[in-house]
């Protein structure tokens, strides 16, 4: 691809068992979330503001394919470039809400996509291969009229990328990882043995809270987790029963795909990341030995809403580097 670049908390909760400060709601008067978003603003060292869906303003459409419509967000320049971007399980377009004004406001166009049966796309029929979920971005491109792009995945989504660029290289001239989940045989049968979540209504909606309570727990009071949670919590309720591409991960045999890969690749990961841990880093070399590893400071699992301008440096700095176009 040719160069790319043309409130604090207000009170506590108890959820879970587990004190939490408690989400502000956001008031008129405040900044719109558009407009902190395309100057990039960095998450203030306690963010518990809530702006819900209107952090998803204009661009959105849908593209028919053989699993159904299949909802996007494209934003930046009418042509040029695009950076392809690929959510993880169970979210929705809604994890790139803030860095694709963000990049548009710098010239690059982003193509953001709800995987079928999360966020507002079709439920698919069955329960996907993440082979099957890759092939189905293709329709998605060729509706678009896009012949090219940098795809960007995080977790599911790096799964799906890595598919994609292994499958269809004529489609994709580069690929950024985030929090890829290269398991190990062990740890797949591992993953696969745990419990699913319950997602039976409770009348005093603990349904919820416990869902919320346990994301806690794991990920920590990073400055924008009240959100993230938040927006985890009400994915995976969204998607109900069409919450299967985790068993798809899984399933899935990422270091095949990981092999075949030709293009250049940038693996991304949070320098704090309870699910990317350094451990796991030395395999990821052996298998994508050209590939270039970069560790975002201040940021967990969630590096786009950790570190938002960290982020886009590094992203920045990678897609400029591709020659070509759509």
């Amino acid at each position: 691809m040719r160069a790319l670049v043309a409130g604090a908390a207000l009170a506590v909760a108890w959820v879970g068992g587990v004190a939490v400060p408690a989400l502000a709601l956001a008031n008129e008067a405040d900044t719109p979330p558009s407009a902190r978003a395309e100057r990039c603003a960095p998450p203030a060292e306690t963010d518990s503001r809530w702006d819900g869906l209107g952090v998803l303003k204009g661009g959105k459409g849908y593209a028919p394919t053989p699993m159904g419509q299949v909802h996007y967000r494209m934003m930046g320049p009418k042509t040029g470039p695009v950076l392809l971007l690929l959510h993880q399980t169970p979210w929705s377009l809604i994890e790139f809400a803030d860095i694709q004004p963000c990049l548009a406001a710098r010239g690059i166009r982003t193509l953001a996509v709800d995987t079928p049966g999360y966020g507002m796309s079709d439920a698919p029929d069955g329960r996907p291969t993440i082979q099957q979920y890759a092939e189905n971005i293709v329709p998605v491109l060729d509706y678009l009229k896009i012949r090219k792009v940098v795809v960007a995945g995080h977790h599911t989504g790096a799964s799906i990328a890595a598919a994609l660029a292994a499958h269809h290289p004529e489609r994709v001239e580069g690929v950024i990882l985030h929090g890829a989940p290269n398991y190990s045989d062990a740890e797949r049968a591992q993953r696969k043995a745990l419990p699913e979540a319950d997602m039976t209504l409770k009348p005093d909606g603990s349904h919820l809270s416990a869902y919320y309570a346990k994301l806690y727990r794991a990920q920590g009071a990073y400055p924008r987790n009240l959100v993230t949670i938040n927006w985890s919590t009400l994915n995976l309720f969204l998607a109900g029963a069409s919450d299967v591409a985790h068993a798809a991960v899984y399933d899935n045999d990422m270091a095949a795909d990981l092999r075949r890969i030709e293009v250049p690749v940038l693996f991304v990961y949070g320098a704090e990341s309870p699910v990317v841990p350094a451990d796991a880093l030395p395999e990821v070399r052996r298998l994508l030995p050209g590939a270039r590893f970069e560790a975002v400071e201040r940021a967990g699992h969630m590096i786009p809403w950790d570190n938002l301008d960290d982020f886009v440096a590094v992203v920045l700095q990678f897609t400029g580097e591709r020659p070509g176009g759509p």
